[in-house]
């Protein structure tokens, strides 16, 4: 019997020898009955919580469909998953395919030990959670931390009796510290983490990471304790728990979710403490009103865009958003303010006016030119056809495959009643009359799935409506204050992917370079069109002005 070793070990804190010892251990079993192994997989590094980011596991599934061995080998069954769900499926595809579960811990795998070992798997796993979750509040409980590096600290090494480093320890870094003071101190004066982080990159200060500092590493998230004016260390309490993470089985990847407050656990470190309790107050309280005062609508409702552009530039030089800013309306590189040494724009800025008329020209005349609009218009609907003209000659082909199965169907029944056929040409027949009618309910059922073979035709001026609302467009977007302003605006918008500004050598020159999408004008009358795919015509279409 041909075989396939599978071994797996979680983490990367475990031995990467522990692979070589499974593989050692499943060939001394196989050896015992002659097993021939044909084929090895691994996943080293790797929760069994989830099947889905395993590529040994996955090479393991297409050698078993392919036929390449009749039985999976492993040390036990939670090497393959320990996951419920996926041991359950792996072990139904496998077993489609012919091939056997076996393990040294169980012996050959059946629905049995599917039910049992998996339930007590996932318990483990889950057990293994809680454990892993009571070590960590443990350690808070100590005063240690359990993440990475924080801003502000550096990490103090101490090896315990027997030698062994104690994990956690921290220290107050005397350089960052003060520059965390600064930015608390800045915030509750009044100034915004834009203004901060500008100043603070004008200085050269490495931020977190390194690199340059930006507004949301300030501002951050509230709810999950980001963000520097949120962390409570800061105040001398350590914070653990604000967030749980769930696996997602489909994907393999973690998602975070917010704990319930009751799990949220907290510890006084009076030595870690950088800034005062009022100074923390201060700033919280700033954060409150400024979140009051800046909340607008409901994010589930979508907010119309005012202008032609809005979000649609980018900078050509350091690759940064572009936003509009001052009375007069011009448009900037935002990096030149979060980010003052990467935004090498100098303080370029384009008119409003200006980008919005070149780029509606370049729209008008080169991607909405009528040699285009008719290629884009056709090229569906001869696609359309050709699908419809394949499906209508499969559909011919199952009706006339089920005539033939009807006619010797009734041909053989008739010379059974006529007495022509007895005896065991009686059997054989009535076994082909049988057979007959199973190969009459298989087409039947391909004709019932089989799609209608219908062609849903283009509206026959589609392509007069494109030049028409080309046409119309400027005079549209003239009334800024009209609804058609507003739906012009909107289809312009579709149609653009993206403008790149780059300034040119010659002072307020700029070259810009449009990327846009002619599929956006198709289905715009939901009766009378049809939703297009990809073709000639609708790909990405790129124009330097």
């Amino acid at each position: 019997m041909r075989a396939a070793l599978y071994a797996r070990y979680s983490t990367d804190l475990q031995n990467v020898a522990s692979i070589a010892d499974q593989f050692a251990t499943c060939r001394s079993f196989a050896a015992k009955d002659a097993t021939k192994i044909v084929a090895t997989f691994e996943d080293a590094a790797i929760s069994g919580g989830s099947a889905a980011n395993r590529p040994g596991l996955h090479s393991l599934t297409r050698g078993a469909k392919n036929g390449e061995f009749e039985v999976v080998l492993c040390e036990a069954l939670d090497r393959l998953s320990r996951s419920q769900a996926d041991v359950a499926a792996l072990f139904e595809d496998l077993r489609f395919y012919g091939v056997k579960i076996r393990t040294i811990s169980e012996g050959d795998i059946s629905e049995l030990q599917i039910g049992l070992m998996g339930t007590l798997n996932a318990l483990q796993l889950r057990e293994t959670g809680r454990k892993t979750r009571r070590g960590l509040q443990g350690v808070v409980r100590s005063g240690r931390h359990t993440g990475g590096r924080v801003y502000g600290y550096k990490i103090r090494r101490e090896v315990d009796a027997i030698g062994e480093p104690i994990r956690g320890l921290r220290d107050i870094d005397p350089g960052e510290a003060e520059v965390v003071r600064d930015i608390f101190r800045r915030y509750a004066a009044g100034q915004s983490p834009r203004a901060i982080v500008s100043d603070l990159n004008r200085r050269s200060i490495p931020g977190p990471r390194g690199g340059s500092w930006n507004a949301s590493t300030i501002n951050g998230n509230a709810e999950r304790g980001n963000g520097v004016i949120h962390n409570e260390l800061y105040r001398g309490v350590l914070v653990f728990g604000r967030q749980t993470w769930v696996k997602d089985r489909r994907t393999g990847k973690r998602q975070a979710r917010t704990a319930d407050p009751e799990e949220i656990f907290r510890t006084e470190v009076p030595h870690l403490r950088i800034i005062s309790e009022a100074l923390w107050a201060k700033v919280q309280h700033r954060y409150a009103e400024n979140t009051l005062s800046s909340r607008g609508p409901s994010p589930r409702i979508a907010v119309r865009p005012r202008h032609l552009l809005s979000g649609k530039l980018t900078c050509g030089v350091c690759g940064g958003p572009m936003i509009r800013s001052g009375a007069d309306q011009r448009f900037m590189c935002s990096w030149r303010r979060d980010r003052e040494k990467l935004a090498r724009t100098k303080g370029r800025e384009i008119k409003s006016a200006e980008i919005e008329a070149r780029v509606l020209a370049a729209i008008k005349n080169r991607l909405l030119a009528p040699e285009r609009v008719a290629l884009a218009v056709e090229e569906p609907r001869f696609t359309a056809r050709n699908g419809a003209r394949r499906i209508a000659q499969a559909r011919t082909k199952l009706d006339s495959d089920i005539a033939e199965v009807k006619g010797r169907a009734e041909r053989l029944v008739d010379q059974i009643a006529d007495g022509v056929l007895t005896g065991a040409a009686v059997k054989d027949r009535l076994d082909a009359l049988e057979a007959l009618e199973a190969r009459r309910t298989q087409i039947e059922g391909e004709l019932i799935q089989a799609p209608a073979a219908s062609v849903v035709a283009l509206h026959p001026r589609v392509a007069e409506h494109y030049r028409t609302v080309v046409d119309s467009l400027e005079r549209a977007l003239a009334r800024s204050d009209s609804e058609a302003a507003a739906e012009a605006r909107d289809l312009v918008r579709k149609l653009i992917e993206t403008v790149v500004v780059t300034p040119l050598e010659q002072r307020g020159k700029f070259a810009l370079t449009v990327q846009g999408k002619i599929a956006a004008l198709v289905n715009q009358d939901g009766e009378n069109t049809t939703k297009l795919g990809a073709g000639v015509g609708f790909e990405p279409t790129t124009f330097r002005l």
